[in-house]
């Protein structure tokens, strides 16, 4: 009977045991299903209205983006779940920082940049004579506030010294008068030319993100741009996939169009399916984002290939 009992308790426990090792399965890395063999359940973390764009195009935007694995693989690979909040799940964030900032400067200049030697040349050309104009315009603008303030403190010293005495005589006051319109139409003319100032430094600023952006990716061993009286990150990812223990995101920080953005999508989502990069410029899975197709090439076929038939 001893014996029978402790068999039964074995059974028990190991029933109990596996009962909990299915029940929080999601919540431990080595039992998640492997790439290919379930579909990976994705929902949208942040998402930044700053980008202009309609939380419904960025899911027709990553549906495009997995077609662009499970049309090939005949299969499907990624399923969106708005509502499931385990942590196995891949989150996906649209961030906006000063990546799409300069990207979308750059646009609204008609400034187009591509993943090449020559688009990082062009910048370079635009970059000196602009600095050269905002350093000069900036200088011109601090000594007109200079001598604004001066202007202003006079001001109010000849305010202040009649209020002393009780009040200014009427052509005192009617010269003071004058002057405080005069003040008052100069501040706004400085005003304006402030902004414009801005404005070009946010221009100088937008290319210099771009050209070392282009130094980086590119490899160029060249000096690196300082941007103008703003802190700007080391880095320059488009997207970023991360996988640490049961916690799969990707964020999204920059894209120049709906195909860079699908392309981008695309790329993350292969990292999500353990894809490496490959070597082809064109192929979805290049490091970088240059291609224009909106479908997987040979190259990114033959790595989809090893990753998924391993795990059937």
């Amino acid at each position: 009977m001893k014996l029978i009992s402790s068999i039964l308790k074995f059974f028990t426990t190991f029933i109990f045991l596996g009962a909990v090792v299915y029940a929080f399965r999601d919540y431990i890395p080595f039992l998640q299903p492997a790439p290919c063999t379930e579909p990976i359940p994705y929902n949208i973390g942040k998402f930044n209205i700053n980008f202009g764009i309609s939380e419904k195009y960025f899911l027709e935007a990553l549906s495009e983006a997995e077609q662009v694995w499970e049309t090939p693989y005949g299969k499907n690979l990624f399923e969106y779940q708005p509502t499931n909040t385990l942590p196995n799940v891949l989150t996906i964030n649209l961030i906006y920082d000063y990546r799409q900032q300069a990207t979308s400067k750059l646009d609204d200049l008609g400034i187009v940049v591509k993943d090449n030697k020559a688009s990082y040349d062009s910048l370079r050309a635009k970059f000196e004579p602009l600095k050269i104009q905002y350093e000069k315009e900036k200088s011109s603008l601090e000594a007109e506030i200079s001598a604004f303030n001066a202007r202003t403190s006079a001001y109010e010293r000849e305010v202040n010294f009649w209020n002393k005495k009780g009040g200014a005589p009427e052509d005192e006051f009617n010269k003071l008068e004058k002057e405080h319109q005069a003040l008052q139409t100069l501040g706004r003319t400085l005003e304006e030319k402030q902004r414009q100032v801005n404005e070009l430094a946010s221009e100088v600023n937008s290319i210099v993100v771009a050209i070392n952006r282009l130094a980086k990716i590119l490899n160029l061993t060249v000096e690196k741009y300082n941007d103008i009286n703003i802190s700007r990150g080391e880095s320059f990812e488009e997207g970023v996939y991360i996988e640490e223990e049961i916690k799969r995101e990707i964020d999204i920080y920059e894209f120049s169009s709906r195909e860079k953005l699908v392309r981008v999508l695309a790329h993350e989502l292969g990292h999500a399916l353990a894809l490496e990069h490959v070597k082809d410029p064109k192929a979805i899975m290049y490091e970088l984002n240059q291609g224009d197709n909106q479908v997987a090439t040979a190259a990114d076929l033959a790595e989809l290939q090893v990753k998924c038939s391993a795990n059937k």
